[in-house]
């Protein structure tokens, strides 16, 4: 009788499953910060379903509506409110107008709203009485963190781009790839919602996204895990000297 080779667990879950196993505790309580795009859809997917066991840890989602694209940005909430209905999740969703933000702090748009969405998180945290914020970036969005740093200027740290873990944040799909995000999408038949700002070239982000990592690509195919791997050196650097200082 022949035997049926053994299953092989989709990368990305395999991917997840060994970070929230790093990053995680027994009873901790995470809350995602869920936009309704692709790589935050993925992520609260795969934690709703690792949270039994991975280890077993509580589960919630924030959300926050920047008030920046009309109906689009309230149709962003109320599909995250319906998909933590649908995952039985509590979702917290909050409304801040960034565009006033940003005159207050006198700083760009994208500044003002980092600050204000992390600020949120950090509330959400507290109130829940939470251990960890899930961040749903991806290996892609520290390549382009690393590259626009290095476009404007950095030192050791800016070069080691954004942390797996620092203080409350987490980033379970930080070893995960675009592509590998897109993959399970399709095979599972996800929904989610586009952003899109992500087409426009106004912003230094997309334009490393859609101009510069392809013709860098031209020259080295697998320039993003070269990146993704000079970014830990760097960052494996920089934890040296920190601990010397």
């Amino acid at each position: 009788m022949t035997k049926k080779p053994p299953k092989v667990m989709d990368p990305i879950i395999s991917k997840v499953m060994q970070a929230v196993g790093r990053m995680v505790s027994p009873g901790d309580r995470v809350v995602a910060a869920v936009s309704g795009g692709a790589d935050s859809v993925v992520m609260i997917h795969l934690l709703k379903e690792m949270m039994v066991n991975t280890p077993p840890f509580e589960l919630a989602i924030a959300h926050l509506n920047h008030l920046t694209r009309g109906e689009d940005s309230r149709e962003d909430a109320a599909f995250v409110a319906r998909l933590g209905e649908t995952l039985g999740l509590e979702t917290f969703i909050e409304e801040i107008d960034v565009g006033v933000e940003k005159k207050r702090m006198k700083t760009s748009f994208q500044e003002a709203a980092r600050i204000v969405r992390y600020e949120f998180l950090e509330r959400i945290l507290k109130q829940w009485g939470g251990t960890w914020i899930a961040l749903g970036h991806t290996a892609d969005d520290q390549v382009e963190t690393v590259l626009m740093n290095l476009l404007r200027g950095s030192g050791t740290r800016g070069l080691s781009g954004m942390p797996p873990q620092r203080d409350r944040l987490i980033r379970p799909l930080y070893e995960c790839f675009r592509h590998e995000v897109e993959a399970y999408i399709n095979r599972c038949g996800l929904v989610f919602r586009s952003d899109t700002t992500n087409q426009s070239d106004d912003y230094l982000r997309n334009r490393v996204r859609r101009e510069l990592i392809p013709l860098l690509e031209s020259y080295n195919p697998q320039v993003k895990s070269t990146l993704i791997e000079t970014s830990r050196i760097v960052n494996d650097d920089e934890e040296c000297l920190q601990g010397l200082v």
